[in-house]
């Protein structure tokens, strides 16, 4: 059965029919919209809805009698008040086509209901009254009871609520048509759901319903109708009591592990070629179900995302992995109709079956997977319950079946808990049971075709506090660097050499640090990297020479050194900070190619966050350079595949990643142990088992913020408005062709509008006219979603090895490589939470990569953060057009687009990726 409806509750294991007590309103005689006439107020109509599959069990319950005549006698009056009989119940065994060294069959049993649950024993007597959703009802009213009308005369496909109440009350009238027969259809009719269609309110006779099965068995619906039969209104001012039982039309079908198979990972489930749309009518007596007229059009079915293993879970039902299980098939004839099952398994071997027989309307059909010398005489089955959440104490329901079968008479069996395996070595002992596992609720029951229910008590995971270790693991880092030689940033040892430059650094630890004077990524591997600020592409959206602070063409990577040393700092400056006091002492040190920004790091101070410090000429900023204060892992790298199947090595944590909260539980992973039941009766020395899974999920509580990035700028912008030192503002200034390049050198601090200027592709959404394209990727001279080669600039944001990835790069964070608003297509594990843990391949993950929903700053809010804890982004390096770029979003609206066009101007992070 599905978690999300077997009949009418997401989350229950069975589908349960209801009933539900008539109204009564005040007085007034009163023309209703011309459907009542003067119709009595005192009198509205409403409806006793029941299932009769529920009906049946709580009777069946109460009148046990223990004895197998006794059974038998109740089974046979079952069937008869479900409209079945003891021939549509034969098991057989459904030979199989396999591949070599896997001789297996289906076993084939049938039990009335659809998925049927038993009640508690305090409430088996009593039947539910009321759905747990809306339907639709339908009208026919009449002078005399053999004068019903043959149309909805009354009223048509009625929205009802699930207690019987119609939405818009309708009145009997005691002056004529004291007759009245009803029809409900269960879910109710919606014309944005084309798969459940009702008969016209022109058509004359008993109403029908045109039904699709969806081909991917996660949608599927129940189909229930119930009719009233002739209802007399025989009191003034007493409403009639209208009954609506409800029946099931659809045959449930679902599929189980059988005992001791081989060991294999099931993924998939398929029926092909059976009928997926019909016409259902219905019955005008309450006590007989309708008819089906099949349609010719055939389909395939699927349940995808199985994960399970058939040595492991005996007796398991077979489900996906959100606890999805039941095909919900239209009746019909299955033997001669070349009807087929297929079962997948992970390691590409596949089990192809012909079913036989019948699939019966109110009846589940289970295929069992078995060996060919199984006994499938007793049958046990179990469901586990979804997984806990980690603050979360109770489970949703478990269930366990258990029963023999005799010809066609099934009789319960019991069943008891056995042992526990926590440890995953296949051993179960009563003592294996974890503390975290509080209790179960049912841990032995009497068995039957109707499942028993239980459900897992957990303790809610401890939270250890991440940030607090981290804050504690960057003060007992040991310093590095002195007063008298400092910690060289661009040197992987510190040492003198400058190796590798770039317009970010990583600081892990307090001490006596220095920048050397150098633009971005103009040194790499100790020499310099003239493809930084130099390249020999062509055209009017390329930059050929970048730009100085002074809008000058840079000639040489050091500061000191470009255009005949006329950028030579003489001081230096805290641009902005988020907290107080982590840096100090700035000072410029040296000349040449041996000129340096220097600093230091207090133990005092140190703590996460972010710090932008700039070297100055006169007061006017020339360089600026971000410092992440974080622990140094967070450069480490996860390999992610995109839809194209090219890796990029994103870095463990975004760029200026900082945490406001950071707690997680104790473990990372699910915690899981599995529960083997047993039945108490053996067979030929044997006992059937199955086996349930409870698991807690693990979980975290997370805040923060990154810094952010207009597209094109290498200037951190604060991802908070708590600024501790220095300063942040926008700048609304618009027009002038927007700001310079030197201009925004010269800026750090400040955010800069879009120019709106000139036409759309003049760069009105830009904040820099020219609109280069190439500004993160020298060589780039492409517009679109591309895996391009990027060659870094001296204006990539990035610490040194990597840069700002090409425009495809996220495009594996969706299943289908493109933008989706459908949950199942986002490649993540788990649910939001402050962003997704996005897996790290399409298939056959082994890490995942959080991505978190830090928001941007948007120049149409003067520059507010927006989106916080709503979206994440991440810009690429590869343009749009004139006004946008590419940037990764991932709404908590279930909206993921792996290259979303936005405009330049915003400020959103940036994820690195290795060189």
């Amino acid at each position: 059965m599905k978690k999300k409806s077997y009949l009418f509750n997401n989350t229950l294991a069975a589908a349960l029919f209801v009933a539900v007590a008539l109204t009564v309103d005040s007085c007034a005689d009163n023309d209703l919209d011309n459907r009542n006439g003067e119709g009595n107020k005192s009198a509205a109509v409403s409806f006793d809805v029941k299932d009769v599959q529920e009906a049946v069990l709580a009777d069946q319950a109460s009148n046990a009698t223990g004895s197998r005549a006794g059974e038998a006698a109740s089974f046979n009056n079952q069937l008869c008040e479900l409209g079945l009989t003891q021939a549509d119940f034969e098991p057989q065994i459904l030979e199989a086509q396999t591949p070599a060294g896997m001789e297996a069959c289906l076993v084939e049993t049938t039990i009335p209901g659809i998925n049927p649950v038993q009640h508690d024993p305090q409430t088996r007597a009593t039947v539910t009254k009321t759905l747990a959703a809306d339907f639709s009802t339908l009208g026919y009213r009449a002078t005399s009871p053999t004068a019903v009308s043959s149309t909805p005369d009354w009223f048509y496909n009625a929205r009802t609520k699930s207690n019987g109440e119609l939405y818009d009350k309708l009145y009997w009238n005691w002056d004529s048509n004291h007759f009245g027969r009803f029809y409900a259809v269960f879910p109710e009719v919606k014309t944005a759901y084309s798969k459940i269609k009702l008969s016209p309110n022109t058509h004359g006779g008993n109403p029908y319903v045109e039904f699709e099965a969806d081909p991917d068995v996660a949608n599927q619906k129940d189909l229930m109708t119930a009719c009233s039969g002739v209802v007399e209104y025989q009191t003034r001012g007493v409403a009639p009591n209208t009954s609506l039982a409800f029946r099931h039309a659809l045959t449930a079908v679902h599929f189980t592990v059988g005992q001791n198979l081989w060991a294999g990972q099931i993924t998939k489930i398929k029926i092909s070629g059976a009928i997926s749309k019909g016409t259902y009518t219905l019955n005008s007596d309450p006590t007989q179900p309708g008819t089906w007229a099949p349609g010719s059009t055939t389909g395939t079915f699927t349940l995808d995302g199985i994960n399970i293993n058939t040595a492991t879970n005996p007796g398991s039902v077979i489900t996906d992995d959100n606890g999805n299980y039941t095909f919900f098939m239209i009746p019909q004839q299955v033997t001669g109709k070349n009807i087929y099952v297929d079962i997948y398994f992970q390691d590409g071997k596949t089990i192809h079956v012909l079913l036989k027989g019948a699939w019966k309307a109110g009846t589940t059909k289970t295929y069992t997977l078995s060996n060919k010398q199984s006994n499938w005489d007793y049958k046990i089955e179990a469901t586990d319950p979804a997984a806990i959440a980690y603050d979360q104490s109770q489970s949703t329901a478990y269930t366990i079946r258990s029963y023999r079968q005799a010809g066609s008479v099934q009789i319960p069996v019991a069943w008891k808990v056995i042992g526990y395996d926590n440890n995953g070595d296949g051993v179960f002992n009563m003592s294996e049971k974890p503390t975290w596992l509080t209790s179960l609720s049912l841990t032995e029951g009497h068995g039957g075709t109707a499942a028993e229910t239980g459900t897992a008590t957990v303790s809610t995971a401890q939270l250890i506090d991440k940030l607090k270790i981290r804050q504690n693991t960057l003060k007992a880092a040991s310093p590095k660097g002195s007063a008298a030689t400092p910690y060289n940033l661009s040197n992987a040892n510190g040492g003198a050499t400058v190796e590798n430059t770039a317009n970010s650094y990583v600081i892990s630890a307090p001490g006596y640090y220095r920048i050397p004077l150098v633009y971005g990524n103009a040194i790499k591997g100790g020499a310099t990297n003239s493809s930084a600020y130099q390249t020999t592409q062509t055209g009017s959206r390329i930059l050929q020479h970048f730009k100085d602070h002074a809008d000058q063409n840079i000639t040489n990577p050091w500061i000191t050194q470009t255009n005949g040393g006329a950028n030579v700092p003489n001081g230096a400056k805290i641009v902005w900070a988020d907290e107080s006091g982590m840096v100090t002492n700035l000072s410029i040190v040296g000349s040449g190619t041996n000129a340096f920004l220097q600093f230091e790091v207090p133990a005092s101070a140190i703590k996460t966050g972010n710090v932008v410090i700039a070297a100055t000429k006169n007061g006017t900023v020339v360089w600026s350079w971000h410092l992440w204060f974080t622990e140094a892992d967070v450069l480490n790298t996860i390999a992610c595949t995109n839809f194209q199947n090219v890796v990029y090595n994103f870095t463990k944590e975004a760029l200026g990643w900082k945490y406001t909260t950071w707690k997680v539980t104790t473990y990372d992973q699910p915690r899981s142990v599995k529960v083997k039941v047993e039945q108490t009766q053996a067979n030929n020395g044997t006992k059937q088992e199955a086996v349930i899974t409870i698991t807690q999920n693990p979980g975290a509580v997370r805040e923060g913020y990154t810094t952010l990035y207009q597209w094109g700028r290498k200037d951190a912008l604060a991802g908070t408005d708590d600024i501790k030192e220095g300063s942040y503002s926008f700048d609304p200034i618009t027009g002038m062709s927007g700001r310079s390049l030197g201009y925004a050198i010269q800026h750090p601090e400040n955010m800069f509008n879009l120019c709106r200027i000139g036409s759309y592709i003049d760069g009105y959404y830009n904040w820099c006219v020219p609109n280069y394209d190439n500004l993160w990727s020298a060589n780039n001279t492409v517009r679109g979603t591309v895996d391009a080669p990027v060659v870094k600039t001296i204006y990539d944001p990035c610490p040194v090895g990597f840069h700002t990835p090409a425009s495809n790069a996220f495009t594996g964070f969706s299943k289908t490589g493109v933008q989706t608003a459908i949950q199942s297509e986002i490649n993540a594990a788990g649910s939001w939470n402050f962003g997704y843990d996005f897996y790290n391949k399409l298939t056959s993950p082994d890490a995942t990569i959080y991505f978190p929903a830090s928001g941007n700053r948007n120049p149409s809010y003067n520059g507010d953060r927006t989106a916080v804890n709503t979206c994440a982004y991440s810009w690429t390096a590869v343009p749009y057009d004139s006004n946008n770029g590419y940037t990764f979003s991932s709404w908590t609206t279930t909206n993921l687009n792996p290259a979303y066009i936005y405009w330049r101007s915003l400020a959103c992070p940036i994820r690195p990726a290795a060189e």
